[in-house]
């Protein structure tokens, strides 16, 4: 009888003990302590795609709150990525720059769900610049270089080029124009005097950043439709010898030479005034090619050049060299 209330007794003892631990555990997990200078990260955008934004990259702030420490671990666990922050534009039709108040802002991206009520941001405010995007079209200029065409000069397809960029960059570009190289053609083909150029590269000036994630052109590229003058006229010459061309000072230090040791550019097409290419077929011009290292600074790591022309004045390729691979070789290093 004695060993059965024994055994009563610490099964109560046990009871209450687990119901202690529990109740305390509750109560720990439901005070509220302070927590200060946590670091939060900030996103900003907006719904409709129609803006650029800036800031454009996630911004650093640091919060204090009073939370238990459950919602710690909640709070710890929803800004481990960046709080995304959603900006109504409101179509704007100007660029605006809109002040937002974060510690309210911040509780509605859902810190508020976990039972904050109350958060301390620094900094309290932060600006964001909202530039509604817009298009234009812009018309193509071609500049044909040294070229001599006849009247009428040249026309590009398509005539007009489409940009999108934020307001106050479009409002740069009313007016202006972009610039189709005819010199820079990747081709250019066709029967006699009429000639066609593909893949004319459009310049674009500087206030369009198309390295921008905001601003997009419907095409990088026109065609090119013109029209020798009479006295242009085109030539082969069958070998351009080919030089490397470099500062003395690099010379001193390094090789540089054609990966597969050519000396010369075969079957190189020029077209000019018609006096002087009629001159280089002769052979009483000369026409040479060199090869140099555009970026200096980064010449060990060179594998690939494009080769000049150098040619009378008024005289250019038909088309473009390719770049060819280049070895380049510290002097004294084994080959």
């Amino acid at each position: 009888m004695a060993q059965r209330k024994f055994h009563e007794k610490v099964e109560t003892w046990i009871v209450v003990t687990v119901i202690a631990a529990l109740v305390w555990l509750y109560a720990e997990a439901t005070v509220l302590q302070q927590v200060d200078g946590q670091t939060v990260q900030v996103l900003f955008t907006e719904p409709t795609a129609g803006y650029a934004l800036s800031p454009t990259e996630p911004v650093t702030v640091e919060v204090s709150f009073k939370a238990s420490s459950g919602q710690v671990q909640q709070f710890r666990a929803t800004t481990a990525t960046p709080l995304v922050i959603e900006l109504d534009p409101a179509d704007l039709d100007t660029v605006e720059t809109r002040t937002v108040i974060l510690d309210e802002t911040l509780l509605r991206t859902g810190l508020s769900e976990l039972g904050i009520t109350e958060l301390d941001v620094e900094p309290s405010t932060y600006s964001v610049t909202l530039r509604p995007l817009r298009s234009i079209e812009m018309p193509v200029r071609v500049d044909v270089g040294e070229l001599e065409l006849a009247n009428g000069g040249a026309e590009a397809e398509p005539r007009s080029v489409t940009v999108t960029a934020p307001l106050d960059v479009i409002e740069e570009l009313r007016g202006q124009t972009a610039t189709a190289l005819l010199a820079d053609a990747a081709t250019g083909e066709g029967a006699g005097r009429e000639q066609v150029a593909t893949n004319v590269p459009l310049d674009f000036p500087d206030a369009l950043d198309l390295r921008s994630p905001w601003a997009s052109a419907s095409t990088r590229t026109v065609r090119v439709n013109y029209t020798l003058a009479n006295n242009t006229a085109t030539t082969t010459v069958g070998r351009v010898p080919l030089y490397v061309a470099l500062p003395v000072d690099v010379q001193m230090r390094y090789t540089v030479r054609p990966t597969d040791q050519a000396n010369s550019l075969l079957d190189v097409e020029l077209r000019g005034p018609a006096d002087v290419i009629g001159r280089i077929a002769a052979g009483e011009l000369p026409v040479r090619a060199e090869l140099t290292i555009t970026d200096l600074s980064k010449i060990e790591q060179t594998t690939l050049e494009r080769p000049v022309i150098i040619a009378p004045p008024g005289v250019t390729p038909v088309q473009v060299p390719e770049a060819m691979p280049v070895t380049v070789r510290r002097r004294g290093e084994a080959p």
